[in-house]
Order: C-alpha cells, then sequence, then structure tokens
C-alpha cells in the first residue's frame, strides 16, 4: 500500500524525528535528524556505533518515528493551531545496509540534507540506522487520527 500523500509529505517536507528504542522494555528516546529516499521506502539517520540508540537496535530492530509540526504551533502559539497541530508515528524495523559504497552513499544524501552534520556523518565510527516503514499513524489535534499499515 503506498503511503498517503498528506503523511508522504510531512515525511519529505519535515527532517527531525524522535526515534524510539527499546532493549529489555527499557524505552530510549533521541532527537534525531533525517533523511527519506525519494521512494519513500526508507528514512535514515545516523548515530555512533557505541550509543544507546545502536546498542538497542542491535538488540531489538523495531523503532517508531516521531515526526511532528510542534515547531510551527509554537511559533504561531494560537488555540486554533494548537488544535490542528499533526502528529505523524511512523512504525519502523532496522533494515541492514549492504556494503560499504551503500553505507557511504547513505551518509552522502544525509550531509547534503543536513550540512551542518558533515563532520559528524564523516567520523569513522558512525553507524547507518535505515528505517523500513511497517505502518503510519497520523494525528490531527488531539481526536482525529488515520492509521494505515504498509
Amino acid at each position: 500500500m503506498p503511503i498517503p500523500e498528506e503523511m508522504a509529505r510531512m515525511i519529505r517536507e519535515l527532517d527531525l524525528c524522535v526515534l524510539a528504542t527499546s532493549a529489555d522494555d527499557v524505552p530510549h528516546a533521541s532527537l534525531m535528524s533525517y533523511a527519506v529516499e525519494p521512494d519513500l521506502q526508507y528514512i535514515h539517520m545516523a548515530t555512533p556505533a557505541n550509543s544507546r540508540k545502536w546498542a538497542n537496535l542491535k538488540r531489538n530492530p523495531n523503532m517508531a518515528l516521531l515526526i511532528d509540526e510542534r515547531e510551527k504551533a509554537m511559533a504561531r502559539n494560537t488555540p486554533q493551531t494548537r488544535t490542528q497541530t499533526r502528529a505523524l508515528t511512523v512504525g519502523c524495523e532496522l533494515s541492514p545496509v549492504e556494503g560499504e559504497q551503500e553505507k557511504a552513499r547513505i551518509l552522502t544524501f544525509l550531509a547534503a540534507r543536513h550540512p551542518h552534520l558533515r563532520d559528524f556523518l564523516a567520523a569513522p565510527q558512525i553507524e547507518v540506522i535505515r528505517c523500513k516503514p511497517l505502518w503510519l499513524l497520523l494525528l490531527k489535534g488531539a481526536e482525529h487520527s488515520e492509521f494505515i499499515k504498509l
């Protein structure tokens, strides 16, 4: 099933998310920069190999991303804006990156989207988090939701 346009637009237009991982039923959340492939098949992030999120993903490949419009809502700060704020949860699975060439391509892709992270992304201990979306939940305000399984 293709990703509905409203959800796809949010994923493409925004570039920050909260990544939720867990190990042994202990949750961990991290603010992350991301870049998405044009066909929306994968969402990419990067992390040091010694990070808790990477350790969690190696033990449990399931994760969730929260992509939201809180910055827009806070900038306008009106009751109507708050009731229309959208938040998209993307349930994902870690998808292994095959080979150094593919890893280099993804890191270059991330650096193009986030030039301020070039030095971070060039570090030798960086791992690519390659997320394969499995389901999406779009919330509009506190009362409206739409769930799709891919």
